[in-house]
């Protein structure tokens, strides 16, 4: 459900033409952050990590849209400066959304969550649950590489002068990563093989039976969402 919420938000977010919509859903998303602890910090990491995208498609509308202009310049676009805000503001909530879509719900049971919603590809002969197997082994196996990488860092701790002393230490952790992350993969793929219960099975998280909430929260997001879209 939380699936199908996320998109039909997106397709508000990305159909809003008008500041007043956007503003909406930004106030609506301070609220739900706002009981996520560590939300507002993680979003700043996120933000501030995507700040060339934003800036890059800010200058593309500004120089390459037409229209009025900026300072009597013809090369300054004045309705591209505000398309290139819209965009961004656009792009920054759809990132926002996920990442409240992330922080409220478990990576295995996200990845099951999408193989049953893509489950009716299933009737052209699409593996949707080999494929959301495999996504949830991907996930389980994010937290090895960054176990391995911490553990690497710790025992090179005494490099720590000189920017090209550095880069030459993180060059010198590849070769003995790769060889930690194959062992390591190679230890998970044994314990598959052999029947051992190393990641959760699939079919367990579609059995639970909804609640009265489940259904209560799922038509409030929705009637919010038909309400946006009626701005």
């Amino acid at each position: 459900m939380k699936l199908l919420l996320l998109l039909g938000l997106m397709v508000c977010v990305f159909s809003a033409t008008s500041p007043p919509r956007l503003l909406l859903i930004f106030l609506g998303w301070l609220v739900a952050a706002s009981f996520c602890p560590g939300a507002l910090h993680d979003s700043f990491k996120v933000v501030r990590l995507m700040r060339w995208l934003f800036l890059f498609t800010l200058l593309l509308h500004l120089f390459f849209t037409p229209g009025r202009t900026l300072f009597g310049t013809s090369w300054l676009s004045y309705d591209g400066l505000l398309r290139g805000l819209l965009v961004d503001s656009q792009l920054l909530l759809a990132v926002l959304c996920s990442l409240l879509l992330a922080w409220t719900t478990k990576p295995g049971d996200l990845a099951w969550g999408l193989a049953k919603l893509l489950s009716p590809l299933e009737c052209l002969k699409i593996p949707v649950k080999e494929l959301g197997g495999l996504i949830q082994l991907v996930l389980h196996f994010f937290p090895m590489i960054q176990e391995e990488i911490a553990a690497l860092k710790k025992e090179k701790q005494d490099v720590t002068s000189g920017w090209l002393t550095r880069i030459r230490a993180l060059t010198a952790m590849i070769e003995p990563l790769i060889f930690r992350l194959v062992t390591r993969a190679d230890d998970l793929a044994k314990g598959i093989a052999a029947g051992s219960d190393l990641l959760p099975a699939g079919d367990v998280a579609f059995t639970k039976k909804l609640k009265r909430i489940d259904l209560f929260l799922f038509a409030a997001g929705v009637s919010l969402i038909l309400l946006l879209w009626a701005l």
